[in-house]
């Protein structure tokens, strides 16, 4: 009688502590949203913090661009801080867009990489291209200005690791004739570096 008293008391306590380890393991889940090896990010979802791979996805939709959004590191595993300002940026990513698009055309008549980016596509690309193309623009304006209305952002990518930028927005304009991108070099906080061209 004692030896079967035994057997069910240490399957009572046994049968406890895994209950209360179950217990204790969906708190730890629900309480985060998510475990503590991942970071959720804005249209990314879920991200594996021990699997820094490349990260893209596309057809985003940003004002009134269709946008494919990469995040690429350079580690083996992912911080999670330097999760903090992709996902600020993410979350703002709409007036920040708005934002750039109003500094190009701020630019656009003075002596520097912007003017020269639409320079070179009125002066390279055939004169009838460009009326054809730009056919639904606002002919009131500038054929420069004109061009800028038809830029579009098309790809926008996030470097965490990199010592030298945190993300860049491409810009392209005449993309079925040129292969050149305006390329809008943000920091950490979302706020413009400096803009180049690229070919």
């Amino acid at each position: 009688m004692k030896q079967i008293l035994i057997v069910i008391i240490m399957f009572s306590f046994f049968s406890c502590n895994k209950n209360n380890k179950s217990k204790s393991n969906n708190k730890n889940i629900t309480e985060s949203g998510i475990n503590s090896e991942s970071e959720l990010l804005p249209y990314f979802g879920e991200i594996t913090l021990s699997n820094a791979r490349d990260y893209e996805i596309d057809d985003i939709k940003i004002n009134d661009n269709n946008v494919s959004i990469d995040l690429n590191f350079e580690e083996d595993k992912i911080n999670p801080e330097s999760l903090k300002n992709v996902r600020n940026i993410l979350n703002n990513i709409e007036d920040i867009e708005k934002t750039i698009k109003n500094k190009i055309r701020e630019y656009i008549d003075q002596d520097g990489m912007v003017k020269e980016y639409y320079k070179y596509h009125i002066e390279e690309i055939d004169s009838q291209t460009i009326s054809n193309y730009l056919k639904d623009a606002d002919q009131n304006l500038t054929t420069e200005l004109q061009l800028l209305s038809k830029t579009k952002l098309k790809r926008i990518g996030f470097y965490p690791d990199s010592p030298k930028f945190f993300a860049v927005f491409d810009y392209r304009v005449l993309s079925d004739f040129s292969d050149d991108i305006l390329v809008v070099v943000l920091n950490g906080n979302g706020e413009i570096e400096k803009i180049t061209v690229e070919s």
